[in-house]
């Protein structure tokens, strides 16, 4: 029976014990201590007071096992968040490491591109291929609303102006009045021009009255230290001025290089002091204007000029002065002629030219128009005033010749003749 009592009272401390605070387990411990002591001191003295004892021990050993255990998942916890923080710290440096291969692969990438766009332009020998290329470029890796190639002229004049739009073909356009202004501001710097509205910048005022824009980069573009162009983007991200600039310098190594091309070819076709073709040149387009006139039998005129006294002339005034008057005579030429017909200087003080799909006649009155245009002009050079005359001979294909040595030597005559019937006349 007494057994029975006992856990009954045991098995509530127990529990309790873990439940609710210590000072209420040992009230409630007190209380039942007293209920054993009045019920069983008197018959069971020793076992009353064992389980007294016991009932009242119970709380403090669970006290000391929960604190125990309190403190176990102090630790535990403590280990928990040191596990926990190891961990993050790893997920966040293999991140990061993850975020740095994929920009050292992305930047791999962009230089693998690079080198891919800069061997397409390297094989290309005009201005138009490579911009070709790099406009395409433009367009595939890079947002913006609208991006301009300027191509100056002698540093200051504006020779034509390209322009390109998302979606949209590269087409030529006329200057406006913004780029006109962005070509005064570069030829002042001289330098890459990088604007962001929002931070503000010297020229910001200058250009957005013109035009509302957010970003804008232009960089200049030059050729044996001279300014040839200007390209520029208007509202690109920020974000990817890095990458437009480097795109943009490989264009510009390229374009150096046509720009050097083009002059070493013009050098080899073109006559320096009168810029109109040389012999060779001459020669070259002459024999094709031929054959193409024997395909299409078509009329072909030749005329052979050259200036009367000018030896004496020369001698007089001197070789500066003669050239100046060269200079101005080619101008002449070329001021009488079509854009199809082939001038080149033949010889010191002569000249040769092809009139294409013209006949006798019609060659006669071009070359009168020439002598006479000759004939009235002043030349004036260093403080020297010259006039001058010219001799011109003419042949006709397939009349004097069927090839171009019959058809030179046939105007040749005809220019001898000219000369020796008093000079300053066609035959």
């Amino acid at each position: 029976m007494n057994f029975l009592v006992y856990s009954l009272i045991a098995m509530p401390v127990l529990f309790l014990s873990y439940r609710i605070s210590l000072s209420r387990i040992l009230i409630f411990t007190a209380l039942a201590g007293i209920f054993i002591l009045i019920r069983d001191i008197s018959e069971f003295p020793y076992e009353a007071i064992v389980f007294v004892f016991f009932i009242n021990a119970v709380p403090f050993i669970a006290e000391a096992s929960r604190r125990e255990m309190d403190r176990y998942k102090a630790d535990m916890r403590s280990d928990f968040e040191v596990v926990k923080k190891s961990y993050e710290d790893l997920v966040s440096q293999d991140k990061r490491e993850m975020e740095s291969n994929l920009e050292r692969e992305k930047r791999m990438q962009q230089v693998l591109s690079l080198y891919e766009i800069s061997k397409d332009m390297s094989g290309c020998l005009s201005l138009e291929d490579i911009f070709s290329i790099f406009s395409a470029t433009l367009k595939k890796s890079f947002r913006f609303s609208l991006s301009k190639f300027i191509l100056l002229k002698d540093s200051k004049e504006m020779e034509a102006v390209y322009e390109i739009k998302m979606g949209t073909q590269t087409i030529k356009a006329a200057p406006d009045a913004f780029d006109k202004e962005l070509v005064k501001i570069v030829l002042n710097t001289k330098k890459t021009v990088s604007i962001c509205r929002q931070d503000g910048h010297e020229f910001l005022r200058r250009l957005s009255v013109i035009k509302d824009f957010e970003t804008l980069v232009a960089i200049p573009l030059f050729s044996e230290k001279e300014l040839a162009g200007i390209l520029y983007v208007e509202n690109m991200p920020r974000r990817h001025f890095e990458n437009f600039i480097i795109l943009t310098g490989q264009f510009v190594i390229q374009f150096q290089k046509v720009s050097l091309y083009k002059k070493v070819q013009e050098m080899s076709i073109k006559d320096s002091l009168t810029e109109i073709g040389t012999r060779r040149y001459f020669l070259e387009r002459f024999s094709e204007e031929t054959r193409r006139s024997m395909r299409h039998k078509a009329n072909l005129s030749f005329l052979m000029l050259d200036l009367d006294y000018f030896k004496q002339k020369n001698d007089k005034f001197g070789h500066l002065v003669g050239d100046v008057v060269l200079k101005e005579v080619a101008a002449i030429l070329k001021a009488s002629l079509r854009e199809i017909d082939i001038i080149g200087r033949y010889g010191g003080e002569e000249f040769a030219i092809v009139l294409t799909e013209t006949g006798r006649d019609g060659a006669r009155q071009v070359a009168e128009r020439i002598r006479e245009s000759i004939e009235s002009t002043i030349f004036k050079a260093y403080d020297e005033v010259v006039s001058t005359t010219v001799s011109i001979g003419i042949s006709v294909f397939p009349d004097d010749g069927g090839d171009v040595e019959s058809l030179i030597e046939s105007a040749d005559k005809a220019l001898y003749k000219a000369k020796e019937t008093g000079r300053n006349r066609v035959c």
